[in-house]
C-alpha cells in the first residue's frame, strides 16, 4: 500500500482524492484549501485555487467547525491543588470565614453540557472537499501549518 502512495502524483491533497477514487469512492472529488472571507452566520470562503467565492447555501460545514454544545460526563481520579494537612485536595477562598478548605480527592459530572465556541472566524484556513458532479462543497476542519 505504501508503494501505491508514493506512485501517485501532485501535492497532498491530489494524493489524498486519488486514494479516495482508488478505495471505490465514484464520484469525483476535489480537495483545496480556502480562506473564510466572511464569518458565520453569513459563512462565506475564497477558494485558494480559482478565487471562487462560495456562500452559505453552498457549504456543508463540519459540527466541530461551529458553535455547539454536546452532553458530557466527566470523572477524575484526582483533583490538584492546594491541599488540607490530610493531604486532600481543594482549596477555597470567599464563601465563609475567611480561607478554608475541603476535602475532597475527585469530581464526577454526569450529563454535563460542554459549549465549544470556537467557530469559524474571517482570515481562518479551511480544507474544503468539492463533490464536482453536484457542486456541494464540505469543509473539513482549519488548515494549519507548523
Amino acid at each position: 500500500m505504501k508503494k501505491k502512495w508514493l506512485k501517485r502524483e501532485g501535492g497532498i491533497y491530489d494524493k489524498f482524492g486519488q486514494m479516495i477514487r482508488e478505495t471505490g469512492y465514484s464520484k469525483p472529488v476535489n480537495i483545496e484549501l480556502a480562506t473564510v472571507v466572511e464569518a458565520p452566520p453569513n459563512l462565506r470562503l475564497k477558494l485558494d485555487a480559482d478565487g471562487l467565492v462560495l456562500e452559505k447555501e453552498d457549504l456543508i460545514v463540519a459540527q466541530s467547525l461551529t458553535k455547539h454544545e454536546r452532553k458530557v460526563s466527566l470523572k477524575s481520579s484526582s483533583i490538584g491543588g492546594a491541599t488540607t494537612p490530610a493531604g486532600v485536595g481543594g482549596a477555597t477562598t470567599p464563601a465563609g470565614e475567611g480561607p478554608h478548605t475541603h476535602g475532597y480527592e475527585s469530581i464526577d459530572i454526569q450529563e454535563g453540557i460542554l459549549t465549544f465556541e470556537d467557530e469559524l472566524a474571517v482570515g481562518d484556513r479551511v480544507i474544503v472537499v468539492c463533490l464536482d458532479e453536484d457542486m456541494i462543497y464540505i469543509v473539513l476542519d482549519r488548515a494549519v501549518w507548523y
